[in-house]
């Protein structure tokens, strides 16, 4: 079986980010069970044309191939052909395979509130960009495509009366859970309470609460890691925030890298995430993953509400900095991350959501050649 992945980025070559991650743990996670994995994604800076990545064979394209070319889908010569996060390039996919199953996985399903709220809170050089990234992931020959597909599942049942009311579909999606990577034996959580922003450094992201945050509780050790794709939102951060003394900040940590995830996640205590808006987030997930309970304005699926504590996004960092207090001196915290890394061991671990998609993949193949055999 050939399958043939589409996505916007594969955590790597200088772009990590949660659609990335949970493609390149999924690819990873199929190889080893002997699917042949291809990916497609925009090429960056020092990527090469086609690289091989965790057993995957990965194709860079140019801006001008993402939203025109057809051949290298036909190059491929996918049996399925699968869209992680719908876009053109998944539209083209169809336009050059369509005898192949194509399905489509929702990631983050954005309705036009949703778009405004991007909007509000993004950077002067990603406006510039919002046109063109509005055709590229939610033009109308995308939704199109999406309607078309022989499948279309999102990661978490929270996402999918939202997705079938983006799309305009006749019936819910189906789910296929995210892969997330759950250590087998985590290192003892620290004495001291260490509390932890994951993630792009972007305004939507709101690290400045985070670090906010810190400053008001100067017996709490604060690790941020991540960093912004924008350099003059780099520099402001660092010129206002990054000289607390209980404040770490580390640059972007390789999540395939073994245990470099767990080092910082494993002794710490709470994650804080003060996101403006968020499907399922990953980040929430690898937290739980590492037994820590989450602080966050939003609430997917009741998520952060089971395994911590949810925040009014009014009145400044002082919501947070309550229910913070509250969490650690409780001890809280540590029934919540427990309650977290069980849910996710049985629902979301990267066996699980492997076997899922390899179920799902048999089905389509079959119903494929069942219809080829009617006609």
């Amino acid at each position: 079986m050939r399958i043939c992945f589409i996505c916007n980025q594969i955590a790597a070559w200088g772009k990590i980010g949660g659609f990335g991650t949970n493609t390149r743990r999924l690819g990873r996670a199929l190889v080893g069970a002997g699917v042949d994995v291809h990916v497609v994604v925009p090429r960056r800076r020092g990527q090469r044309r086609v690289e091989r990545l965790n057993g995957m064979t990965v194709h860079g394209q140019s801006t001008r191939e993402v939203f025109f070319d057809r051949q290298i889908y036909r190059q491929i010569d996918a049996d399925i052909y699968h869209a992680e996060e719908p876009t053109i390039a998944a539209h083209r996919a169809r336009q050059a395979m369509g005898d192949r199953v194509h399905l489509v996985t929702s990631m983050d399903p954005r309705l036009p509130e949703d778009w405004a709220i991007e909007w509000r809170h993004a950077t002067w050089m990603r406006r510039c960009k919002y046109p063109l990234q509005r055709f590229y992931e939610d033009g109308h020959l995308v939704h199109r495509s999406v309607r078309q597909s022989d499948g279309v599942y999102v990661e978490a049942d929270c996402l999918r009366s939202k997705t079938r009311l983006l799309y305009r579909l006749d019936h819910d999606p189906g789910v296929l859970p995210k892969p997330v990577d759950i250590p087998a034996r985590l290192p003892q959580k620290s004495d001291r309470p260490i509390c932890v922003f994951l993630g792009r450094f972007d305004p939507r992201k709101r690290p400045e609460r985070f670090f906010a945050l810190a400053r008001t509780m100067p017996s709490v050790q604060f690790v941020a890691v991540g960093r912004a794709h924008d350099r003059s939102y780099q520099n402001h951060l660092q010129k206002h925030y990054f000289r607390q003394p209980n404040l770490k900040v580390i640059d972007f940590v390789d999540p395939f890298q073994p245990g470099a995830l767990t080092q910082i996640l494993g002794p710490a205590w709470v994650l804080v995430h003060p996101a403006a808006r968020e499907g399922l987030p990953t980040a929430v997930q690898e937290a739980s993953a590492h037994e820590m309970a989450v602080l966050a304005y939003v609430d997917p699926g009741r998520y952060v509400s089971r395994f911590g504590r949810v925040v009014t996004q009014q009145d400044g960092t002082e919501p947070l900095r309550t229910a913070l207090a509250e969490m650690l001196e409780s001890n809280q915290w540590r029934i919540l991350g427990k309650a977290g890394r069980e849910w996710n061991i049985e629902h979301h671990a990267t066996e699980v959501s492997v076997a899922a998609h390899l179920d799902v993949y048999a089905e389509h193949l079959s119903r494929k050649a069942r219809r080829r055999r009617a006609a």
